[in-house]
Parts: C-alpha cells; structure tokens; sequence
C-alpha cells in the first residue's frame, strides 16, 4: 500500500517537471562593498531578471573584506555558477579567485573596478580616470588657476582610487600656481572622509581652497569636519557619485552642501545585458565603458527630476513584473490541476481501502493485546500474592517492636505502605479477569449512600490536604439503595483517587451524591489537568492512558469502575468541567429487582483505606526537610511526584547537601530559576510537566545550562534512556536503583563540574576550546565577546554585560561564579590587566595611555591593581 502511494507520488513529480525543460542560468554577483550606489546597482540588477524567466539573480558583499570576497568567489566556483559578475574590492587581492574562475571556464566581468590581471571576459564600467580629469578643470576654473587643494583618496589599492587620483593630478600639472597642500585616504565611507579631514586640519590648519573627495560620501564627511571647526564657509568640497535620493549627490549639489560632484552610472540593467550577450552567445565588447556628466548647482535641479521619474518607472515596472508572475503562476498550477485531480482521486480510494482494512486489524489486535495484559497480569498477580504476604507479616511485626530507631522505623512504614498499593494493584488485576469472565457476582445489600461516600470521602481528607487540594462533599438528605457495597465503595475511591491524583495545587474536588428517580447519582468534579475532547470516549478502556500522562498507573482502575457500574445495570460517563479539569457522573438503580439482600455486607474496606493512608505524607524525613541549610555545602533539587520517593532521596543526601524539593516539573524549574542549585535529581513522569521537558528547558536556559541533570526513572528502554540523553540530561538512573550508585553519580558529577570550573577560570585569555553545541561553551564564549568589546568602557560594570547577555544581574553573578569560580568583576579587573600586559610588551604606548586604552579610570589605580596581580610596576614589566 504504501509503495502505490510513493510510485503516483514520483509520477506527479515527473509530469510537473517535464512541464519546464529551458535551462536556467545562475549568476553570480561578488560586491566589494555595502552601499546605497551598490545598492541602488543589486535594484537595478534585479530589475534587468524581469525580462528573462531562466535567469537566477544570487548577490554577496564582502563588506570591504578581501579574504571574505576570496572566499564567496571560491563558493561561487565550487557551485558551479554560469556567469560571475566581480567588483574587486582591491586590485590584486582578489586576483587569484577570479583567474580560478576564469581558467574554470566561468566568465567573469569585471564591474566598476579592475584587477592586476588580463584574465577576465569583459569589463563594464566607468572611465574613472577621465572623471578625476575633468574634476581637476573644474577646480582649476572654479579657483582662476590660483589656489590650495587638498585631496582625500577611496580605498588604497583600488582601482577607482588609483584612476581617480592619476586623473586629477594630469589635470592639475597644467596649473602650477594649483598646490595640493595635503593628501588624505579612506575607506568610500562618510566617517572615513571626516577622520581624513580632521587629519589634515589638524596638519595643515585651514588654509584650503578645496577637497576633492573620491566620492560624494567622503565629501560630505570632510565638510562635516570642516563645519565643526568653523570653516566649511570658506571652503569648497566636491565629490564622485551624484546618486538620486534624500542626502545623496545630487540633492547635495543641489543645496549648496557640495559644490560639484560627478555622476558615477550604475546602469545594473547594461550590466545585466552583458551578462546575458555573453551567455547566450551573442555579439558583445570586451571593454565598456559607461558615460559620464559632471553635476553642478545649475544642473542639479533637472537631474533630481530626472532620477524621480526613473523611480516611479522603477516601481511601476516592479508591480507589472509581480503582476506577470502571479498570472504565470495561476497557469503553471492550472496545467497540472488535471493531473492531480486524477491522482488525487485514486488515491483517495486507495487510502479509503487502506484506512478501513487499517481499522478493522487494530481492532483486533487491540482487543487481542488487552486480553494477552490480562491474563499475562492476571497471571502474575497470583504469584505477587504469596511473597507480598510473606513481606507484609514480618513488616507488620517487626512495626510493633519498641527498639526501632526514627530511621528504622520510617523506613519499615514505607515498605509496608507500599506492600498495600502493592495488594490493592493485584486486586484489581484479578477482579478484572473475574469481570472479562463473567463470574463476578453482586452480594446486594440496603444501606444508605450518602452517609457512606461521607465517610469515604472523610478518609481522603489528609491525603488533599498533603496535595493543597480543596475537598468538599454535597450529600444531600439520606440517600436508600440497593447495592454492592463493597463494589460501591471501590467506585468512588477510584473516582475520588484519580481526581486528587490528577490535580492541581489550590485545585478543587466536589463528591456530589443525589437521587434522579430510578437512579441514585454520584458526581465526582475537579479543576485539574482534565481529559483531551479526543480521549475521552476511551477513558474507560482496559490499560487506556491519555497520551501525555506522565502520572503512571497501570491503565484499569476506570475499567473496574466501569465493570462494576455495569454489573449493578447502571452507567458511568466521562466529561469536562467548565473550570477545567473532569466531571465523573455514576447513575445506580435505587434497587436491583430479583436480587438477594444480604442484611449484613462484607466491607472489606481495610485495604482501601490502608491504600489511601499510604498516599497520605509520613513524618518521615520531616526533620531533614526542615534543617536549616549550610551555606557551604552543595545544593540539590529532587523532584518527583512520589513523596515516598521524594524523602527517600532526601534521607540519602540531606547529610552531605543541601536538599531542596519539588513536585512536578513546572515547580521544579521555577526552584531551580530561583536557587540556581548545583545539580537536579528529576522524575521522568510527573504532572503539569514532565521531567524531559523540564530538562530541556533548562538546558535551554543561559542562566541554567550548566546545572548537571540526573533523571531517576522507572523506564528502562534504550529509546526511553536515548530520549533522556536528548534533551539533556547528563545522567539516566533507572528504579529500582542503588543507592550507592545514585550517591556516586552525585558526586562525579560535581566534581566534573568542579574541574570544568577550574578549566573555565582562565576566561579572559584561553582560545574557545569547544563545539558551539554546548550551551556553558557558549556562553563563555558570548560573555568573552561581550567583555572584550567594551574593555576600553571605564564605564563597564555587571548590569551592562548581563544586559547584552540577557540576564539578570544575580542570575549572571551566579552563572559566572559556578563555571569559572570568580565573579564577574574579578574577571573585567583581571581581563584588562592582562590586557595591559600584552599592550606593554607589544606596543611604546605610555602606562597613561594604557591605562585608559583597557578601561581604567586613574592610571594611579591602574598601577596599584597591575602591582598587585604581577607582583611588579607596569614599567619594570617592559625590562623582563
């Protein structure tokens, strides 16, 4: 069945493909740079795909980083692009990568820059050296032929700052009494143009007649540093690029800002032409140069015009193409809607086929498993009974012995409690296959309900109180009926033992006894985690457990209430409560007609009530629960939903730690969240949330990954042990367990953690050493980033790192202090000292300068701190 599925599947994939065999060309554009030009030229690329639908545009910026750029042309070759489009961030850096290219058979066009190298298809762009000529007449007319000029250069080592620079130095060569006073360099950015500036100013003062930066950006950067020296009246500034746009070129030129500037074309849609004459084998020229315009105050205007018309051309052309898109799209789905109407359809009757075989098998097999449980269970059952006897007499007597110590004692009562659950558990089981055999009988008695559900529900009293739940019972005015007392009473002590079992803290839990003629009516409502909608049709099913439960149990106890509300010709009913939580509605004939009534009912409730005291809290451990914590020992969190469990832990581990506990996984994660304790001891089912997702989150957490995790469990399997593992956890125990395992496994784990927190100490200068997987790794690793970006900060304190970090100021100092054994300000003290150190030995800096390059306020403090840490002044240090 499942092999027709994948083969009409495979089909449809192949008819939709065949649809389209034109091939589609991939090309490839490396940017040396991000900017509003190289962005305004991607745009325009984009643009020139529209008329080609095999085309598939893929654009990286190296960021001004030639080792970067190196290595998205390598990627772009290794992928086997069509054509590579390159702009070189500097002249021979990049060479290597693209002759690669080039001698692989890529063609390559060089855009707006050039290489060292003969090896490329075509180059496209503009005449950088003409536009540093013609920038240069202009400066000479605009100063008579007289003046001071200072220039500030693009990018040392690229092309357009060498063109540029050649041109406009032949220019001036003509004007002797033209001096270039001063030369500048930076980076096509606008702060490198104001940091060249104030260099020169500083130099040279401001006797200047012009700058001409090698674009409009560095201009406006240099003027910027001019104006805040009060001099950008009287000096000029002229730039490359003229871009359209709010604080671009050409508005610049416009407002009087920059004198000049010249346009710089981007023309992505020329270059996108190129790319495609090459590949489709048409004519092309290898050398293509753009045309240019020089912008001034007089042209500005018009040109700004000009640039808000393409704009709205742009745009329109941009929603026709997503229009074009969406209707190709329509067209290519309505060609294959056909086939896959047909497809659809007989798959459909497959899997109709399929779903109602499917149906009927797990039917069968479900009802042929249920019967193999209970007559595997029923079957152990019978040989429980004989040891359980033989454990419970001797436990029952060994109790009356006056000799026994606190401990001993407390630990005899957890045996025979358990004994009970035990004996009550086989009772099920065997009442159950008498049920499946029909020889369960009713030994019908007259007796009065609602004072009898008072008194059951009187004996789960302690047990709510122990769980903070609200217990209340509404009885009403005396209820007569017909009935199996016995059978009754295991009723409603399922009823009411799930309802407590399955609640919350602060819940509530209402036992309602009322008469709806024929019927007597019993309700049991909670407000606890309630029933999935989907689930409870099967709440009543043999070993049925809603999936996500995380209570145990063996699955019958609502299967021998339901059998025994059948036996009595009555009926049960499943539903949820508008609070939240389950609502169980019991409806029992007041009579039962033909029936024999026993005056005198057997009610063997002993072992029920025994059953509910055993979940009721013992005093045992109460006195290691309520000792006062050492601050000194290690802390531990335990948490599981058995208290019998629960203060067996503690009895094991309160002597050498300090033992904190929970009762589920939400409770337990907000302890931990709080205490940040040293390791946790955790459940696997438990209610509200389980134990795997609690330690899931807390790995998740920063500020508590690094806490080892153990998981005390009572599932066995590999996949069980392998889920476990998954999220987290750093150790899997399985119950029943040793206690001196359990103590071992604690304390090997503490001491890893100890010796991970000697390896962490050395924070502020060892190498990462790690995979980015570990989540403490990783956060060494952030807070290593975090500190070492804001060293030269005087500033720095803990609240700003945990800010970055997103922690908390405790959560952090906590943190630290447990994976590295130093606080947070001992390591920002110890970091820059060291820091210091390097820069004394590597560097003529002055102690001063120092001092405050790695964030000391006072270099006399400084001095002081490097004394005490190296044992010499920070002088003496350069002469060892």
């Amino acid at each position: 069945m499942r092999n027709i599925v994948y083969v009409l599947l495979l089909l449809t994939i192949i008819i939709v493909t065949a649809c389209s065999d034109r091939k589609e060309y991939v090309i490839a554009m490396s940017q040396c740079s991000e900017d509003i030009w190289r962005d305004k030229l991607n745009d325009e690329m984009r643009a020139g795909t529209y008329l080609y639908d095999n085309v598939r545009l893929e654009v990286a910026s190296a960021n001004d980083d030639n080792v970067r750029q190196t290595e998205q042309i390598n990627n772009f070759v290794n992928e086997g692009v069509d054509i590579l489009i390159v702009a070189p961030n500097q002249m021979n850096t990049v060479t290597p990568a693209i002759e690669n290219a080039y001698n692989k058979g890529i063609p390559v066009i060089l855009f707006d820059r050039k290489t060292g190298s003969d090896k490329y298809t075509a180059f496209i762009g503009a005449d950088n050296t003409k536009m540093g000529y013609t920038m240069g007449e202009y400066v000479a007319r605009r100063l008579g032929g007289r003046g001071r000029v200072v220039e500030i250069t693009g990018l040392k080592g690229s092309s357009p700052a060498i063109e540029r620079h050649h041109g406009f130095i032949s220019a001036l060569k003509n004007f002797p009494d033209i001096k270039i006073v001063a030369t500048g360099s930076g980076t096509w950015l606008q702060q490198s143009g104001r940091k060249a500036m104030d260099a020169i100013l500083d130099s040279i003062g401001g006797d200047i007649d012009y700058v001409f930066a090698h674009n409009d950006r560095m201009a406006l950067g240099a003027r910027q540093a001019a104006e805040a020296r009060g001099l950008a009246g009287r000096i000029k500034f002229i730039g490359i690029d003229a871009l359209p746009g709010k604080n671009s070129g050409i508005e610049l030129v416009r407002d009087g800002v920059l004198d000049a500037s010249y346009i710089y074309p981007t023309r992505g849609d020329m270059v996108m032409q190129l790319a495609m004459n090459i590949l489709e084998k048409h004519p092309y020229k290898r050398e293509n140069l753009m045309k240019t315009a020089l912008v001034t105050k007089d042209n500005a205007e018009v040109m700004l015009m000009q640039a808000e018309e393409m704009n709205k051309l742009n745009d329109r052309l941009d929603r026709m193409h997503d229009r074009v898109n969406m209707y190709l799209t329509q067209y290519s789905h309505q060609k294959v809607y056909l086939i896959m109407f047909v497809i659809i359809v007989v798959l459909l009757v497959v899997l109709f086929v399929a779903f109602y075989r499917s149906i009927v098998v797990k039917r069968r097999m479900r009802e042929d498993a249920a019967n193999a449980k209970l007559v595997f269970f029923t079957n152990v059952s019978h040989e429980f009974r004989t040891p359980l006897t033989l454990i419970a007499d001797p436990v029952r007597r060994l109790l009356e012995a006056d000799n026994l110590t606190t401990q001993q004692r407390s630990m005899l009562c957890l045996v025979r409690k358990n004994v009970d659950v035990m004996l009550r558990l086989v009772g099920e089981i065997l009442d159950l296959r008498k049920i499946q055999n029909r020889k369960m009988q009713l030994s019908v008695s007259r007796f009065n309900l609602s004072e009898y559900v008072s008194q059951w529900v009187a004996n789960f009293e302690p047990l709510a109180d122990s769980k903070d739940v609200e217990l209340s019972v509404d009885c009403g005015s005396e209820t007569v009926i017909e009935a199996d007392l016995y059978k009754v009473e295991r009723i409603c002590y399922n009823l009411i033992s799930n309802a407590i079992k399955y609640n919350r803290k602060g819940g509530r839990i209402n036992v309602k006894v009322s008469v709806e003629e024929p019927m007597a009516v019993i309700v049991v409502s909670d407000t606890g985690i309630g029933i999935p909608r989907d689930k409870i049709a099967h709440v009543f099913d043999r070993f049925f457990q809603a999936s996500g439960e995380n209570r145990g149990g063996t699955g019958i106890g609502l299967a021998i209430v339901k059998a025994f509300v059948e036996l009595h010709h009555g009926e049960v009913t499943a539903d949820g409560n508008a609070d939240g939580g389950a609502v169980f509605t019991v409806k029992l004939p007041l009579k039962q007609p033909g029936a024999n009534i026993v005056e005198k009912p057997e009610l063997n409730s002993g072992e029920l009530n025994s059953s509910v005291l055993a979940d009721a809290p013992q005093s045992a451990g109460i006195d290691m629960m309520t000792a006062p914590a050492d601050s000194d020992r290690k802390s531990v969190v335990v948490v599981d939903d058995n208290s019998d469990v629960k203060d067996y832990i503690v009895s094991l581990l309160s002597s050498q730690y300090d033992v904190k506990c929970a009762s589920d996984g939400r409770e337990g994660l907000a302890m931990c969240l709080k205490y940040m304790p040293d390791i946790v001891i955790c459940d696997v089912m438990m209610p509200v949330m389980d134990g795997l997702e609690m330690c899931r989150r807390l790995k998740s957490e920063t500020a508590t990954s690094h806490i080892p995790v153990i998981l005390l469990t009572a599932q066995t399997f590999d996949d069980q042990r392998a889920e476990g593992y998954d999220c987290g956890a750093d150790a899997y125990i399985t119950k029943p367990f040793s206690s001196n395992v359990l103590l071992s496994r604690v304390r090997n784990l503490l001491n890893e953690r100890m010796k991970l927190k000697n390896i962490y100490s050395g924070i502020d200068t060892e190498e990462e050493k790690s995979s980015a997987d570990d989540p403490d790794t990783r956060f060494v690793d952030d807070f290593r980033h975090c500190l070492k970006g804001h060293l030269s900060d005087s500033e720095l304190n803990v609240e700003t790192l945990a800010a970055e970090l997103g922690l908390s100021r405790v959560q952090l100092y906590r943190k630290v202090k447990q994976i590295t054994g130093s606080s947070p300000v001992e390591i920002i003290r110890i970091t820059r000292l060291k820091a210091a150190e390097h820069l004394l030995r590597t560097t003529s800096k002055t102690v001063s300068e120092i001092s405050y390059d790695v964030g000391f306020s006072s270099p006399s403090y400084f001095t002081k701190c490097f004394k005490d840490y190296f044992g010499h002044l920070p002088n003496e240090g350069r002469n060892v």
